[in-house]
């Protein structure tokens, strides 16, 4: 079998997936980041069957070559034109292939127990993607981005971690603070409010009272109608 890890990052799926197609099957790792693809070339150099690539999914990276699988983990939601990417993303495959896409719904993420803090990250993390014009509400509309370009959906499920632990409560307050400089710059929040969010993050972290449900993450199997 043959394999396309698109947006693939550090390469920790790409070795799953060299592993499963074999010594005889193939996979592209993809990404536009040298840097990351320069960490997943030198942790994966013992695959023979890995061949990286430099490259935006827009910009054709398998040079009309076709694999039975495209594979994506949180890339579409980076992506400025969606149909356009599920487009990419059909050329690439055989005629019997299978697109298998995971899809990040950051706006998901919560603490229970509500706090009038807690959720100040949300508008601003929505007003940061249509600044940049980017897709990060793919999460609701995937499923007719799809159908419009002509796939059907042959497998849905959807997984969302709930934790009192320091460690997934982490997630949201590392992921805020490499926001926060876009938070200020691009959208214009005020650093009180950055602030604000701040302490409610540090108070509740060894808080075992407080559980944080982390995003919820869809994988989608689809196929051409």
């Amino acid at each position: 079998m043959s394999a396309v890890d698109l947006g693939c990052g550090h390469g920790g799926v790409t070795d799953r997936m060299a592993r499963r197609v074999g010594e005889s099957g193939t996979v592209y790792a993809v990404d536009a980041s040298a840097d990351q693809l320069q960490i997943a070339r030198s942790a994966l150099i013992h695959h023979r069957n890995i061949t990286f690539i430099d490259s935006a999914l827009e910009d054709d990276p398998l040079r009309g070559r076709r694999v039975d699988w495209v594979y994506s983990r949180f890339l579409l939601m980076h992506v400025r034109d969606l149909r356009r990417a599920l487009d990419a993303m059909a050329d690439m495959l055989t005629d019997d292939g299978a697109l298998l896409l995971e899809i990040a719904d950051v706006g998901t993420a919560r603490f229970s127990p509500a706090d009038p803090d807690s959720d100040l990250w949300l508008p601003w993390w929505y007003a940061l993607g249509q600044a940049r014009g980017l897709s990060f509400d793919v999460a609701d509309t995937i499923e007719n981005a799809l159908d419009a370009a002509g796939f059907a959906i042959h497998r849905r499920d959807q997984y969302q971690p709930i934790s009192s632990s320091r460690e997934a409560k982490l997630v949201q307050a590392l992921g805020f603070e490499q926001c926060v400089p876009a938070y200020l710059t691009e959208i214009g929040v005020a650093p009180a409010r950055i602030d604000t969010h701040r302490k409610y993050l540090n108070r509740v972290l060894d808080d075992q009272g407080v559980t944080f449900a982390l995003f919820n993450s869809t994988q989608i199997i689809a196929r051409r109608r």
